[in-house]
Order: structure tokens, then sequence, then C-alpha cells
């Protein structure tokens, strides 16, 4: 079990469990994803790993099995 200081969590402009991330793929797709270990994208997955620690205008590099893609981030909502 991982314990979230939510007010730290809200104050940084970092993406972290509990962040709502959007960000645009290199295909053009806009994604909005939520980083949760229930009902949301797990911080363990590989787009997870990439996003956890980023920043608004990020680029990220995602290691998935069905193939590498890059994003970046847009916005970062708690």
């Amino acid at each position: 079990m991982v314990l979230i200081d939510e007010d730290a969590a809200a104050a940084s402009d970092m993406v972290s469990v509990g962040s709502r991330v959007t960000i645009d793929r290199d295909d053009g797709e806009t994604m909005d994803v939520e980083i949760s270990s229930v009902g949301g994208v797990s911080p363990d997955s590989p787009l997870g790993k990439a996003l956890i620690g980023t920043k608004v205008g990020d680029q990220v590099v995602v290691e998935a099995p069905m193939g590498t893609w890059r994003a970046r981030v847009t916005s970062i909502e708690r």
C-alpha cells in the first residue's frame, strides 16, 4: 500500500498518483488519463511509468508491448 500526501501532490506541478493528465500522442490522438491503481492507468504500467514525475510540456516515450510511441503532456489536474 502506498500512502499519498494529497496536499503535497496538489501543490506539485508534476504528475503523481491521483493526477488527471491530458497528453497529445505522436499519432495526433489526445488522451485523458487518470493515474490510479484502481480504475485508471496504473502507475506501474508503461504509460504510468512514463508519466510519473513529468510536467506540462514534457515529452514522454512510452515503451509498451505493442510498440513504442511518444506523447507530450498538455495538462495536469488533481
